[in-house]
C-alpha cells in the first residue's frame, strides 16, 4: 500500500477570494466539479474503503489529460502560478498517484467561485471592472500573450511595443527609422514629404477634435516609446504583473487609435 500523500495542497501559500474576470466562472465550476467526480470515482478500495490512490488504467489516463487544464483553472480561479501537481506519484507502487490534494484544491477553488461575488460586495465594499488581458487590441496581445502566460510580462511588453513599431513601419513604408523618432515622423502634423508620408486622424483639419487628436497622438506616442517601449527593452528586472498589464493596456490604446488613422502621402 502505498504512503499517504504530502500535507493538504491548502496548508501552503496564500490564495485570494477574488476571482479574475480572465475565466468564465461557469465554465471553470463545471471542469473543476468533473475533475472532483472523475479522481473520486477512480479511486481504488482497501478495506471495503474508497482509498486515497488511483491505479493506472482508463480513468488515470483521463485525468492525466485534463491535469494540465485543471492546474491553469485552479491557477487562475486562486490567482496562483504555483499550483503543484494534482497527481502525485507513490513512491512505492510503480504508476500509482494519489489524488486527495486535488480534489481537495478543487473544492477549495468551487468555494471561491460559489461565493466571490457576495465577498467582493459585503468585504471589499467595491465591484470595481477588472480589465481581461485578451480583450486588448487583438494584435498587441497577440505579440503579448506567450511570454505573459510564461510569468515573463517585461518580456511581453516589450514584444508588444516591438509589434506595435513594425506596424506602425509598415503603414508608413519606412524602415530607416523607429521608436521615438518614427512615431514623430509618422504623427509629425507637418505636411508629408516625398519617402516620409504620415498617419493622420480623420476629419476635417479645421475641426478643433481632430487639430487635438493628431497634437495627442504625436505626443503620446512618442511617450508611448520613450517610457514603456526603452525601459522594458533595457532592463534586466521583472516587472509587476499590474504594472505591466497597465502598459500593454496603453500600448493597445495606441493600436487602436493607429488603426483609425488614415496614410497621407505627398503631391505628386
Amino acid at each position: 500500500m502505498g504512503k499517504r500523500a504530502p500535507c493538504s495542497a491548502l496548508g501552503r501559500g496564500r490564495y485570494s477570494v477574488a476571482v479574475p474576470q480572465t475565466i468564465d466562472p461557469e465554465w471553470a465550476r463545471d471542469r473543476l466539479e468533473w475533475w472532483i467526480r472523475t479522481a473520486s470515482e477512480a479511486r481504488g478500495w482497501t478495506n471495503n474503503r474508497r482509498a486515497s490512490w488511483v491505479d493506472p488504467g482508463a480513468e488515470l489516463t483521463l485525468l492525466r489529460r485534463h491535469e494540465h487544464q485543471t492546474r491553469t483553472i485552479l491557477g487562475h480561479v486562486l490567482q496562483r502560478d504555483d499550483v503543484a501537481t494534482l497527481l502525485i506519484p507513490s513512491s512505492s507502487t510503480i504508476g500509482r498517484v494519489f489524488v486527495p490534494n486535488g480534489i481537495e484544491l478543487a473544492e477549495y477553488a468551487i468555494g471561491i467561485l460559489d461565493t466571490a461575488a457576495d465577498t467582493l460586495a459585503h468585504v471589499t465594499g467595491t465591484q470595481a471592472p477588472t480589465m481581461s488581458a485578451d480583450a486588448l487590441h487583438e494584435d498587441v496581445w497577440r505579440a503579448a500573450s506567450k511570454l505573459w502566460s510564461n510569468g515573463h510580462y517585461a518580456e511581453a511588453v516589450q514584444r508588444a511595443a516591438t509589434f506595435l513599431n513594425a506596424d506602425v513601419q509598415d503603414r508608413v513604408g519606412r524602415t530607416d527609422v523607429s521608436d521615438q523618432q518614427l512615431m514623430a515622423q509618422a504623427f509629425s502634423t507637418a505636411p508629408p514629404e516625398p519617402g516620409k508620408p504620415r498617419l493622420r486622424w480623420p476629419g476635417d483639419d479645421t475641426d478643433l477634435t481632430v487639430k487635438a487628436m493628431r497634437t495627442g497622438l504625436l505626443s503620446f506616442s512618442q511617450g508611448v516609446f520613450a517610457a514603456i517601449r526603452n525601459p522594458a527593452t533595457h532592463s534586466t528586472e521583472e516587472m509587476p504583473k499590474q504594472i505591466a498589464l497597465e502598459q500593454l493596456a496603453t500600448l493597445s490604446t495606441l493600436a487602436r487609435w493607429v488603426d483609425r488613422c488614415e496614410r497621407v502621402t505627398a503631391q505628386a
